[in-house]
């Protein structure tokens, strides 16, 4: 039998979803704040470390993993290209396609962020020790691999 019913959820105003939904404001609250004197928003930061860590190079794939539509998309890499994080390059036997690749700036404000994120974080979780930061990581990637967005880890 499904734990959720319709009742559970008009006797609980903090349903899973809308929890979730807060804490991942709070995260980027808190992630904008450790951002603020880098002069980079926490969806530019994202984008950053999305070419950075997971290699992605196409626009289209950048606005999907962001849920952000094309236009979006363009505004904030256009910005990141202002500020010479990153640049777009034309692939040369297919004109129609764009490559997002780092600059050297982008390159080593990514290699910094480690240290950033650490802290930022530390300060996310304050309230948890770390049997339930392990817990919470735990549940959260089940709910993923469940969901068909992370692939099962081996044992």
């Amino acid at each position: 039998m499904a734990y959720f019913t319709a009742s559970k959820i008009e006797q609980n105003p903090f349903s899973l979803g809308h929890l979730l939904h807060l804490v991942n404001q709070y995260k980027d609250r808190v992630l904008t704040r450790h951002l603020l004197p880098l002069d980079i928003t926490a969806q530019q930061f994202k984008v950053l470390m999305m070419i950075h860590r997971d290699h992605v190079e196409s626009c289209s794939v950048l606005s999907q993993r962001l849920s952000i539509d094309g236009g979006a998309t363009t505004r904030m890499l256009d910005r990141l290209e202002q500020k010479q994080l990153l640049q777009r390059v034309r692939d040369s036997k297919d004109r129609r396609r764009i490559a997002l690749q780092l600059t050297e700036s982008g390159h080593a404000f990514c290699q910094q962020m480690p240290e950033m994120i650490a802290e930022m974080l530390n300060e996310f979780t304050q309230g948890l020790d770390d049997q339930d930061i392990a817990q919470l990581e735990l549940l959260l990637r089940k709910i993923l691999c469940a969901g068909g967005v992370l692939e099962q880890q081996p044992e």
